[in-house]
């Protein structure tokens, strides 16, 4: 990515002035927040290698703005803002600028469902049906033997389809919760229905998370909004924030502007939400920092602003063994969720027991920065079973390196490549422009710098080859699946995409989706968010082959058409763009979008 030298000034200037929430600062915790701000890094550090600066950093990831809360001993131990709202106008981020919290959003939601359980208008394992009235979950072959429950819903375990949403940017027709969960125009993602057997393996649906939304207003007869200040919000004195969406005028004034991965703004500068129960909290760090540590007073018998402690300990309850409990991720004695919108990111992490915590956000989709931040705060902080490993660098032989090198098979459209270059080893996803070095740390122990995973090769005796390994994080478990080394010439239906053949990736797709109707690489909304990532990571002609699978496998989806004359704007064919924003309008007279880019083009 391309860096701005007055940019970097700027956001150094900002972290000399940043602000705190707490105005007369103990000795002991500024110098731990300079410790963190001068102790960035990946979450292997190797020994040896320099930690960097969070201005260093801001500026490598092009990071306009930044809100942090660090949680200690139950309390808010400090938090900071750095850098600025908005490029442009270089407007500071202080305390009361509000961020989109994206998923951080379903947590919370989760905590007022749950109060509505205990206030005795839902039941965790009732069918929802039961409480829906503006919109009834489709009963199918899915259905027939167990029923959508709140309990599948906040656990991901309800078989309902819709993994996340794109949002809809200033001028576009914003859909109303029932068009959205219908799929009804002008609604920019499918309807929202069971397709696997509820209470099966976990699925991640952002859809659950809207059909939760609904039933919350049909049985209380409030808005969102009201009901989430009412029953969590103004409980625990998150003031300023807010699950409005579009954002009222006053609120719009401390709105972050976000920025895509690629450092460009988001279109209209920030997208509109009405999946408000999956992705419409606005709030910054100090206010969701009250979220975690009511959670964590909740669990410790403290605090039944929201829940009973018994309520919140089946909340932190690990779903027949699964690492998610009642809205929230579970792992090594935390509790925790992340966040991504179009052009915000965010995450949250709580300890169970131990009462320190951490809550970071963006206004730009850089995830790996908040990770960075966080392994800083861990290690000043010493954060037991948090606090990232520092190791040796081991060398490599030819003998090993000549081992390990190959081809591995991933997923249906991933896979896996180790390769040695200048002296180094690396690994690279297919999908992914950028190759990771691959660091020995033992034998036949390797970890990437910023993957907690650590990875060995193992001989396969069922398949006589060898497989690349990620280990269980804890040990004794099993390994859940291994990357079996396939033959080079093996290739997927991206690999013929990324070659330009589109007519082969389509046969491959096709007979995929025949073979297994629900098969979710084949999903339309999966397919445009590659093609969005492609087109984000730079990579047009790519993304151009994946909006014309989409369309190959969706001709009568008008968002395909719209996603593919979008990339030939980008590409700078204006009349291939005309061509698909006409038939996108064709397929959907009221695609605002499509109707602007027609007027604009033509």
């Amino acid at each position: 990515m391309k860096r701005n030298s007055s940019f970097f000034l700027l956001v150094v200037a900002f972290i000399f002035s940043a602000t705190t929430s707490i105005t007369a600062q103990s000795a002991a915790t500024i110098t731990k927040i300079k410790q963190v701000e001068n102790g960035l890094s990946n979450y292997h550090q190797i020994k040896g290698e320099p930690t960097w600066t969070i201005a260093e950093r801001m500026e490598h990831y092009g990071v306009p703005g930044m809100s942090i809360a660090v949680i200690h001993d139950y309390k808010v131990a400090w938090t900071k803002t750095y850098g600025v709202v908005n490029k442009e106008t270089k407007e500071p981020v202080t305390q009361n600028t509000l961020f989109q919290a994206a998923s951080i959003s379903k947590p919370v939601s989760a905590y007022a469902a749950l109060s509505l359980v205990e206030a005795g208008k839902l039941d965790l394992d009732k069918n929802v049906n039961q409480y829906l009235t503006s919109f009834y979950v489709p009963d199918n072959d899915f259905t027939k033997e167990e029923k959508v429950t709140l309990k599948h819903i906040v656990s991901h375990k309800a078989g309902l389809t819709v993994h996340g949403f794109l949002g809809y940017a200033p001028g576009l027709k914003v859909p109303t919760l029932v068009q959205l969960l219908e799929g009804q125009k002008p609604a920019n993602s499918p309807a929202i229905l069971v397709d696997k057997a509820p209470g099966g393996s976990m699925r991640y649906s952002g859809g659950g998370y809207c059909v939760m939304q609904q039933m919350m207003i049909d049985v209380t007869g409030k808005t969102y909004p009201e009901i989430m200040e009412k029953q969590v919000l103004g409980r625990i004195g998150m003031t300023k924030s807010t699950f409005a969406q579009p954002l009222p005028a006053e609120k719009l004034k401390l709105a972050a502007t976000g920025y895509v991965p690629d450092g460009s703004m988001t279109k209209g500068e920030r997208h509109t939400y009405p999946e408000m129960a999956a992705a419409g909290l606005w709030t910054n760090a100090a206010e969701l920092a009250k979220f975690v540590i009511d959670l964590q007073q909740t669990l410790k018998g403290n605090s039944e602003k929201v829940l009973t402690q018994a309520m919140a300990q089946q909340m932190v309850t690990p779903v027949e063994g699964d690492f998610i409990g009642l809205g929230i991720f579970l792992k090594e004695g935390r509790f925790g969720h992340g966040g991504w919108n179009e052009g915000f990111s965010s995450d949250m992490t709580g300890h169970l027991e131990d009462g320190y915590g951490i809550v970071v956000m963006l206004n730009a989709n850089q995830p790996d920065f908040i990770d960075e931040v966080t392994n800083g705060v861990a290690r000043v902080y010493e954060w037991e079973q948090s606090a990232p490993p520092a190791h040796e660098k081991l060398a490599f032989t030819d003998k090993e390196i000549a081992r390990i090198s190959g081809k591995y098979a991933y997923e249906f459209d991933e896979n896996i490549t180790i390769y040695a270059e200048e002296g180094k080893v690396f690994l690279k996803y297919l999908t992914n422009t950028t190759p990771e070095e691959l660091i020995k740390i033992g034998e036949n122990k390797y970890v990437r710098r910023s993957r907690k995973a650590v990875i060995q090769f193992l001989n396969d005796p069922l398949k006589a080859d060898q497989s690349l390994v990620f280990l269980p994080e804890k040990e004794g478990e099993a390994l859940t699946y291994k990357n079996v080394r396939v033959d080079a010439s093996e290739k997927l239906g991206i690999e013929w995409l990324m070659e330009g053949n589109l007519e082969k990736a389509v046969a491959i797709y096709q007979q995929k989706k025949q073979e297994e109707p629900n098969f979710r690489p084949a999903h339309e909304e999966y397919i445009n968010r590659g093609g969005y990532q492609a087109m984000g990571n730079g990579n047009l002609d790519l993304a151009l082959n994946i909006f014309k699978l989409n369309v190959a496998l969706h001709p009568k989806a008008y968002n395909t058409y719209d996603s593919l004359g979008e990339a030939y704007l980008k590409k700078g064919e204006k009349a291939l763009a005309i061509e698909n924003y006409k038939k996108s309008l064709e397929l959907n007279p009221e695609n605002e979008n499509a109707v602007a880019m027609l007027k604009e083009l033509e």
